[in-house]
């Protein structure tokens, strides 16, 4: 009598980036008309925004397959670019109800325009890498747009001290996005665990915005420290599954600090 050997478990397919990017951009704007109709929901709002670091993490993570090493940080960095800078720039153009709406497209268009232009001209021969290049840029325009109405209260940037920030923001936005692949690269790097990862930065870095729009002058009080407290909230809880699932899936963990012999 033989038998058969049992087939090895189904892997889960993956969620596709497009996908992502449809629910960070309804929830995105609906954290956007939160924010500007009522700054003390910023809590709601930010919640609302951590999608968008999903989505454009995912794609990292999507383009980075193809061996680009040292690639990784120029791919998020041209699509962070794009979708900051044509956020940043609309606030002192003017507001308007379609402002958002408008923003969030130009910023996924370049981002388009961005990974159209790394095919064509650079010739990296990466499939869908105008997609993902638009997604990137498009989650960062997103996130930034949301953030600075949050500590704007309404009031838009140019009223208030919030555009002192921006280079920060930009940076934490751009590191938020790019990291969570590099943090997660090794044998058994998959995207939930790589998403989950998102998650938490993107948490940790709101919580990083709140905190410097509470010390900032004539920022709102109540929605910067609404934005503190949730995003530490929401910090721990992803913190507490991610490290669910590094220990469910790493074969061993040791601790290679001083002093030696610490157990985990």
């Amino acid at each position: 009598m033989t038998t058969q050997p049992s087939e090895p478990p189904a892997e889960k397919k993956e969620i596709p980036n497009y996908k992502l990017y449809i629910v960070a951009v309804i929830t995105g704007i609906i954290s956007y008309f939160i924010a500007a109709l009522n700054p003390n929901l910023s809590f709601i709002s930010i919640i609302l925004i951590w999608p968008s670091f999903v989505a454009a993490a995912g794609c990292v993570e999507f383009l980075c397959r193809y061996g680009l090493g040292t690639g990784t940080s120029s791919i998020g960095y041209w699509g962070t670019a794009c979708g900051a800078t044509v956020v940043f720039a609309s606030q002192f153009i003017g507001t308007g109800a379609y402002s958002p709406f408008l923003e969030i497209a130009i910023a996924t268009l370049l981002g388009y325009a961005a990974g159209l232009c790394a095919n064509k001209i650079i010739r990296m021969k990466i499939p869908r890498i105008e997609v993902n290049s638009a997604i990137i840029a498009g989650g960062t325009g997103i996130i930034t747009l949301v953030v600075l109405e949050v500590l704007a209260g309404g009031a838009g940037i140019v009223g208030t001290t919030v555009y002192y920030i921006y280079p920060v923001m930009y940076i934490g936005i751009a590191i938020g996005i790019l990291h969570p692949y590099n943090g997660s690269l090794g044998e058994g790097e998959n995207q939930p665990r790589t998403l989950m990862l998102a998650l938490c930065e993107g948490a940790l870095l709101t919580a990083l915005f709140g905190f410097i729009g509470i010390l900032l002058p004539n920022t709102p009080f109540i929605p910067a420290l609404g934005m503190l407290i949730i995003s530490i909230i929401g910090f721990v809880i992803f913190v507490s599954i991610w490290w669910k699932r590094v220990k469910k899936e790493a074969y061993d963990i040791v601790w290679a600090g001083y002093p030696a012999g610490v157990d985990h």
